[in-house]
């Protein structure tokens, strides 16, 4: 067995598609393909079977993912050590955060790290239920629920609170009693696609009133977020990501709000990498430092 053929076969296990995979590693979808057949040769099994949405691990793929990954993490580990004398990271680091923290917080606080660690590629995705921990489609995830897995290590980031919220530009052009709840639930409200809402922590309009109607529903907050700022009407968002926004007006504060949590995910094979640690303490130490942000004190 050729053991370079594991870094195409990880690649494949997480793009599901050898174009994509092989875009990512810059080579020709046809090398993919052909060093993906010289592995499973050498194993004598299908390590893939494909079907309309691209490729899917078999049993045997499964068993070998795990393994894979750690021929990739002693990898990384040993440039890390070869290069321990060097006072900047390296290698690439995909970061899954829910689009609101991770748009409006981390690509804005993490600059001085990126201008530290010039070596350190850091890809920030969004965290839909479709992204898989394990599989290492990121290397490490902020999500609004806590993993009970042993080999996942999960740390509590912050609580965070949201509030009702109003664009200024809707005031200025429909009369509104800002104090009569009944009198703001006649109005247009934003929420989340229901049949694609991964945590039920977020359907905080049926919270409100379970019969509200909301004319406009987005897969993310930064779509809810855009449409009231832009005068579309009333929706819920996290005080970090408008606090500072004049766009905004907050409504009903004592009467509205939710309390929700980001959790810090780490593979555990993953915490001895110089890098993972790194962006991982970054992280909790630049939301400790806006603590005001995520809970405004009254």
């Amino acid at each position: 067995m050729n053991w370079n053929d594991l870094r195409y076969f990880l690649e494949v296990a997480r793009a599901g598609r050898y174009l994509t995979a092989a875009k990512r590693m810059g080579v020709n979808h046809t090398t993919v393909s052909r060093r993906i057949s010289a592995l499973e040769d050498a194993l004598q099994t299908p390590l893939f079977e494909a079907d309309d949405k691209g490729l899917h691990l078999t049993p045997a793929g499964e068993a070998v993912l795990p393994l894979a990954q750690q021929c990739e993490d002693i990898t990384v580990l040993t440039k890390e050590r070869a290069a321990s004398d060097q006072r900047s990271l390296s290698g690439n680091l995909r970061i899954g955060a829910p689009d609101g923290l991770g748009n409006l917080f981390i690509a804005n606080q993490l600059t001085h790290f990126v201008h530290r660690n010039p070596d350190l590629n850091l890809r920030l995705v969004p965290v839909p239920q479709s992204l898989n921990l394990m599989k290492r489609e990121v290397d490490i995830a902020i999500t609004l629920e806590p993993s009970e897995r042993r080999d996942i290590h999960c740390k509590k980031l912050t609580d965070y609170q949201l509030f009702l919220y109003v664009g200024r530009e809707y005031l200025q052009n429909n009369s509104v009693d800002l104090e009569d709840i009944e009198s703001v639930k006649q109005h247009p409200f934003a929420g989340y696609i229901p049949d694609i809402l991964y945590t039920e922590q977020l359907g905080f309009n049926r919270l409100i009133d379970d019969q509200l109607i909301e004319r406009f529903q987005g897969a993310t907050v930064m779509s809810q977020f855009q449409f009231i700022a832009n005068g579309g009407g009333f929706g819920v968002l996290p005080h970090y990501m408008v606090q500072d926004d004049p766009r905004f007006v907050q409504v009903l504060p004592k009467e509205i709000s939710f309390i929700r949590s980001y959790w810090l995910l780490t593979p555990l094979e993953l915490r001895r990498r110089a890098n993972v640690r790194s962006i991982s303490t970054e992280l909790e130490q630049l939301i400790a430092q806006h603590r005001d942000q995520f809970l405004p004190r009254s």
